[in-house]
């Protein structure tokens, strides 16, 4: 399968010379990444093997460094990180500033976690500090504020605000603002994403003996792989033949 290759430094950022600096960008080979993607700041940004960046994203790399892990889908016009502030653009003192002038505290990093198969809805905010584990789901409009914790497995709906603490694993948040919780059903022995990849490669079933709980959500994971390969597709435009 054709796919983007991580951005030189000729990948368009939507930003000047005298703009935001461009994060530094670390992106597997195997990542597709639109080129309107938008990297602004001063830590780095890390983007794993098979994750898809849609066109319009933004990634804010003023208060820490960014890493997404493998096989995760940040939707269009999804933001990650935090827009600059005039104190956020660099954290170290002038260069024409003297020996004798004070020079400012380093600020405290907060960094930007996201793990393998987490998928990233249209328009959703994912701010400073936050850790999105493996296999959540983010949907559209959803705010993730800072430092919260979004467990494994777990889904934040539609418009929905996690206000910093933490979403426990399996859980779904639904509602308005704040919404609601509840937990998700599940078996008590998941499959292994080893497993599943297995058996989307050989396009055979899952085992027989697969908890019945756990069958939808390795179903899931097992589509998202096809939309990322789909998405990898679309978005890399189509090798002409000679």
């Amino acid at each position: 399968m054709a796919t983007l290759k991580p951005p030189t430094n000729t990948h368009r950022s939507s930003s000047s010379s005298s703009g935001p600096p461009k994060a530094p960008l670390k992106a597997d080979p195997t990542a597709t990444i639109a080129d309107n993607v938008v990297f602004q700041g001063i830590y780095p940004v890390t983007i794993g093997a098979n994750t898809v960046i849609h066109p319009r994203a933004k990634f804010y790399a003023f208060e820490g460094p960014i890493v997404i892990g493998d096989g995760c889908i940040i939707s269009e016009k999804a933001t990650i990180g935090a827009p600059p502030t005039s104190s956020s653009r660099s954290t170290s003192p002038s260069p024409s500033q003297s020996p004798t002038e004070s020079t400012p505290t380093p600020k405290k990093e907060f960094m930007i976690r996201i793990s393998y198969f987490v998928t990233i809805g249209p328009s959703s905010t994912i701010e400073p500090g936050v850790h999105i584990h493996s296999s959540a789901t983010i949907e559209a409009l959803a705010i993730i504020r800072r430092g919260a914790d979004i467990g494994s497995h777990a889904k934040v709906c539609s418009a929905c605000e996690v206000a910093g603490g933490s979403v426990g694993e399996w859980v779904v948040v639904y509602g308005s603002g704040p919404g609601m919780r509840r937990k998700r059903a599940r078996a008590a022995k998941p499959i292994s994403p080893a497993v599943v990849g297995a058996a989307l490669t050989a396009q055979t079933a899952l085992p027989a003996s697969a908890p019945a709980g756990k069958v939808i959500e390795d179903a899931r994971l097992m589509v998202l792989q096809k939309e990322r390969e789909v998405l990898g597709r679309m978005l890399v435009p189509a090798v002409r033949k000679k």
